[in-house]
């Protein structure tokens, strides 16, 4: 009865815009998941999730149509307590409604006391809630602002069983901090995340190394213990046609469940400006330049000092990098989408600035800038052909030359592709299943100048294999209730050599052909993992899983790329499985 009344009411009323006020939500919030579900069942209407992170206020968005939908009274009752539950926790966002739509809410509010005595928070609270000691977020209030204030953390552990003892080392992680947020009168909105972390564990584990997971940054160790911080924090300058963010924090540009081929949230976060617009409901444009870590030593500032008896300090500076970025997503029909991105990599100088003016052709602008930089174009296609299924593919051009492009030995086909298929209940309720394959051609993301690969902290900004490599993803989600979901996923992924720089750009087909796909293949891994995860209580999660990864070298290019035939590293010199159980509990971190 409460779904159908708040159906049959809010139809009555046209969704006014939100007022301006950016304070970003972080990229492993499972909101972003909630909705791109509530897209695919028809439900948000034009929904852009491909330019994340997104701002609560747009999150508030779209989970005000979804409760607006038509649909809204088909959705099941696990679905529907975490609808609310989302709506509980964005509801300071509410107050950036204007006027007339917040009178409008409060009608609505007080007709559904009435015909059902049920209340339902829908507008502005008339008072602040009280102060709880162990209930969060702490929130304060002045006027017209805002703050916000809760605890992190996260104890995981992995008992890792292996043939080899590197891999059979345990892995433990201990994650404690803060998250602030909130909003200075109409126009500032602002954001910290910061937690430490100390781990152990092998290498491959603690950082991050050929796989999915986001990568860390600077680190101190210890005889036992790996110790990093992870760090983002943001300022909004918001107006009624665009945003400005200045900060330090990540950014995925795409769909892809297992990486973006574009820009991705592998790499540590870092510094950036950012430009935000919306110039109707159906185009979308984001921008940022940003501040990158090269890792390469620049020999011409650092130097040594005498530091007594008999001592030497080596001060080390590192050269500059940069990268910049722009997006623009067009949204014809409802169930169509079109994201087209150009990202450029530069450094070894001070900015261009050339390069912060947002609407800028990048292509363009390394001419002016005399073909020193590396400018790399994305494009994305996301469809929902019925309210059960969504297929998105994604293509980006490294390089490529147009008059060899089918030409077997001469084609420079520096690309990398994406397809995907998300399936939301297609056969029982709360049964998800999604395949996707990506596919990396030998030198993507590389260039003859260093400082101008697609990298930062030595994590590749886009997909995290790298070169010349492909990962085929299925997965299954099963959401049992609101609390409890089960989780079955398997990957088969491959990797290849890279070769010397020289033979990215000098080809001949009587001496020096192309290098093919998978050319000098090193290993290929094969995962399988199962997981349960429990929501305690709201954003306390305890997650239970177990994985399984047998990884087959081939000797004979694991040999030549030792003699210094590759230069790429070798990450797996020879065959090994691992079998993991692992265990986690953490607050307001999965």
């Amino acid at each position: 009865m409460r779904k159908i009344l708040i159906f049959g009411v809010l139809n009555l009323f046209i969704f006014s815009s939100l007022l301006g006020q950016v304070v970003f939500v972080p990229l492993d919030s499972d909101v972003y998941e909630f909705i791109e579900r509530m897209e695919i069942k028809g439900l948000t209407g034009r929904c852009f999730i491909g330019m994340k992170p997104l701002s609560r206020k747009e999150i508030l968005e779209y989970l005000m149509e979804i409760l607006n939908s038509r649909k809204y009274k088909d959705l099941y009752s696990y679905e529907e307590e975490k609808l609310t539950e989302y709506l509980k926790e964005y509801s300071y966002e509410k107050n950036f409604m204007d006027e007339k739509y917040k009178k409008l809410l409060e009608i609505l509010e007080e007709g559904i006391e009435l015909l059902t005595e049920e209340k339902i928070s829908l507008s502005k609270d008339k008072q602040p809630p009280k102060w709880h000691p162990l209930k969060f977020p702490y929130e304060f209030y002045h006027k017209n602002s805002y703050l916000a204030f809760q605890p992190l953390f996260k104890i995981q552990y992995n008992y890792n069983q292996s043939d080899t003892s590197f891999f059979d080392k345990n892995y433990r992680r201990l994650t404690g901090g803060g998250e602030i947020y909130g909003y200075l009168g109409d126009n500032i909105g602002f954001y910290f995340y910061g937690v430490n972390n100390a781990a152990q564990g092998n290498k491959y584990d603690i950082e991050k190394i050929d796989c999915p997971q986001q990568g860390i940054g600077v680190k101190i160790t210890d005889e036992n213990n790996v110790y990093y911080e992870e760090v983002d924090v943001a300022v909004a300058f918001s107006t009624k046609y665009a945003d400005l963010i200045i900060g330090r924090f990540s950014n995925y540009w795409g769909i892809g469940k297992t990486g973006s081929l574009t820009i991705s949230n592998k790499p540590p976060s870092y510094p950036q400006i950012m430009l935000r617009a919306e110039f109707s409901n159906w185009l979308k444009f984001v921008y940022f330049h940003g501040w990158l870590e090269s890792n390469i030593v620049n020999d011409s500032l650092s130097y040594c000092i005498d530091w007594g008896h008999g001592e030497r300090l080596y001060r080390k500076f590192f050269k500059k990098k940069y990268v910049a970025a722009h997006r623009l997503e067009i949204s014809p029909l409802k169930n169509l989408k079109f994201g087209f991105s150009e990202m450029l990599y530069y450094g070894e100088r001070d900015p261009e600035l050339v390069y912060f003016i947002p609407i800028m052709l990048f292509w363009s602008a390394q001419h002016y800038t005399n073909d020193q930089d590396n400018e790399q174009i994305g494009i994305d296609i996301e469809w929902i052909p019925a309210d059960f299924c969504k297929l998105y593919g994604s293509l980006l051009i490294d390089e490529i030359k147009l008059s060899n492009m089918f030409d077997k030995d001469k084609a420079r086909n520096q690309i990398a592709y994406q397809l995907g298929s998300y399936f939301v209940e297609p056969f029982i309720p709360g049964l998800d299943f999604r395949i996707e394959y990506t596919h990396l051609n030998p030198w993507v993301y590389t260039h003859k100048f260093p400082i101008d690969e697609a990298t930062s902290d030595g994590y590749v900004m886009g997909y995290w294999t790298g070169q010349n490599a492909d990962n085929l993803y299925l997965g299954i989600d099963y959401q049992l209730n609101n609390n409890l979901k089960f989780s079955l996923n398997y990957s088969h992924y491959r990797k290849g050599a890279q070769d010397s720089i020289y033979y990215q750009y000098h080809t001949r087909p009587d001496t020096l052909p192309s290098e093919k796909f998978l050319y000098g293949h090193q290993y290929t891994k094969n995962t399988f993992g199962i997981s349960l995860e429990y929501e305690v209580i709201p954003k306390l999660y305890c997650k239970l899983g177990y994985e399984s990864m047998d990884c087959k070298v081939n000797k004979v290019n694991i040999e030549l790329a030792e003699t210094g035939k590759y230069v790429n590293p070798v990450l797996c010199k020879s065959d090994f499985t691992q079998n993991s159980l692992r265990f986690s509990i953490g607050y307001n971190l999965k």
